[in-house]
């Protein structure tokens, strides 16, 4: 029964047996994530008065909280310190949040309310990895891999404890990586360029801007490598910024006195290997800025322990690159082009194109994150592919529980060490004063302006988007109908 049991958690077809243990795994996993994101958030008392918690995002969600309260629309800010020192125009920046899910603040208060959006979206990433898992058929450990790495690498981590929640929208990227390998299964439809655009469209309303960015680049690059996908890349692409209208022209008022100095991307390659395997701790987090970059090591972080990051090279680089069919080579070139683009100076290519938007794009080290998460997907996959084609004895697969187990460790140890309370013993304290973050609404034509004209073009785009997706269900039905009776006859 035991060595039945060790088979299941390996191989998909031994699971069907005790349909049980996969609930029970599965389900267990879900609660074992909610649980640690409590706790690395403090269980929603999170101390606000450091970093960008107090210089940025704590304010702008009090600000929220204080337009929800009042049914009004949170157009201006009482003054531009949450807001860069730019504008007190709410809308008026690019990485505001904004989505539906705001209204919770009704009955939420701050610190309550980013612990919730944070498990809300958190579950949607969840979703996305499970239908990965179902259509790669992956077993229980190989999925397990896959979640502790994608949901509580230092990237997500070191992002978040400083407080960058609008960092949030990257538990969008398996639905994502959903709809790419769903584009390279063939599916060319409206109804994909739809889920496409319209998952992007509500990444952007995360505030998670540089995420959207980042996600469209990589459709290009896909684009590139592959023309038989253009035409539905195009549509996806064209859509994904015509919906986004209501919130990419309000940042257009201020263009020119946004902060554009270039950041970079890690100062070599090394530095990326580093990243996964050095733990420092938040007060170790600014003695990384030297001559060759002035980033703090939140934005270097992308620890994966020992364990993990010699998966994701065994399996998401060496067992994806050789076999001799490689599975889905039209990823290559976006893969590898975001790692090169995350390195160094090749950033400031695409910051040569006349495109705003990849301007705001200061910090190119960041985009590797979006990379590692096929890596990692890739990675889970030949796994399983490796699994497949031996069978392992009851001795090797307890070895590999074993491995399991150092990667939940060695991520358990990051997370313990970057959780919030850490953090915030560990900087400067900002103090903050969240009650004074109430809504200061004026006359402002020009901002109103653009931000109707926005809407307005959103809401078109909407309706014409979900017109054309049902146009091409009716002719597809249509023509199944025909075909089951050619004769015309009933």
């Amino acid at each position: 029964m035991l060595s039945r049991l060790l088979d299941a958690l390996f191989d998909p077809q031994e699971e069907r047996g005790f349909r049980w243990l996969g609930w029970f795994w599965l389900i267990g996993l879900a609660l074992a994530g909610a649980a640690l994101w409590g706790k690395f958030l403090n269980w929603g008392n999170i101390p606000f008065d450091f970093h960008d918690w107090a210089e940025v995002n704590a304010p702008r969600v009090a600000f929220l909280r204080d337009a929800v309260i009042k049914g009004v629309l949170p157009l201006h800010m009482p003054d531009a310190s949450a807001l860069r020192n730019i504008t007190d125009r709410y809308l008026a920046l690019p990485d505001m949040l904004i989505s539906p899910q705001i209204i919770l603040l009704r009955w939420l208060e701050v610190g309550r309310f980013i612990l919730v959006n944070t498990w809300l979206l958190y579950a949607l990433g969840v979703l996305g990895l499970l239908w990965l898992r179902r259509r790669f058929r992956l077993s229980l450990a190989a999925f397990t891999i896959l979640f502790f790495l994608f949901n509580f690498n230092g990237h997500i981590l070191a992002h978040y404890s400083i407080g960058h929640i609008t960092w949030a929208g990257y538990y969008l990227f398996p639905l994502f990586a959903a709809l790419i390998v769903q584009l390279l299964d063939g599916d060319h439809s409206w109804a994909w360029a739809a889920r496409t655009s319209l998952l992007l469209f509500f990444m952007y309303l995360q505030g998670s801007f540089h995420q959207y960015i980042w996600a469209m680049i990589f459709l290009g690059l896909l684009a590139v490598t592959s023309w038989k996908h253009l035409l539905p890349i195009l549509k996806a692409g064209i859509f994904a910024v015509l919906l986004s209208m209501v919130r990419l022209l309000p940042p257009t008022l201020h263009l020119g006195e946004f902060d554009s100095e270039f950041l970079g991307g890690y100062p070599t390659f090394f530095d990326v290997f580093n990243s996964m395997l050095s733990i420092k701790f938040p007060h170790e987090s600014l003695d990384v800025r030297n001559m060759l970059s002035p980033l703090g090591w939140w934005e270097y972080d992308l620890y994966l322990g020992a364990a993990g990051a010699a998966f994701l090279f065994a399996f998401g680089v060496y067992g994806w690159l050789r076999r001799r069919e490689t599975l889905y080579p039209q990823l290559l070139l976006p893969v590898w082009g975001m790692v090169l683009l995350s390195i160094g100076r090749f950033y400031r290519l695409m910051r040569l194109l006349p495109v705003p938007i990849f301007s705001g794009e200061r910090a190119s080290i960041r985009m590797i994150i979006l990379p590692l998460v096929f890596l990692l997907v890739l990675g889970a996959v030949q796994f399983q592919r490796w699994l497949n084609r031996r069978k392992s004895s009851p001795a090797e697969k307890t070895a590999w529980l074993g491995v399991i187990l150092l990667i939940i460790h060695d991520l358990w140890q990051h997370l313990k060490a970057w959780q919030v309370t850490e953090a915030f013993a560990a900087f400067p304290t900002t103090p903050v004063n969240l009650a004074i973050k109430t809504v200061a609404n004026h006359p402002d034509p020009p901002y109103i302006t653009l931000l109707a004209i926005g809407a307005g073009i959103s809401a078109i785009s909407l309706v014409v988007l979900l017109g054309l997706v049902w146009r091409e269900k009716r002719l597809q039905k249509k023509g199944q109908q025909d075909a089951a009776n050619p004769s015309g006859t009933s």
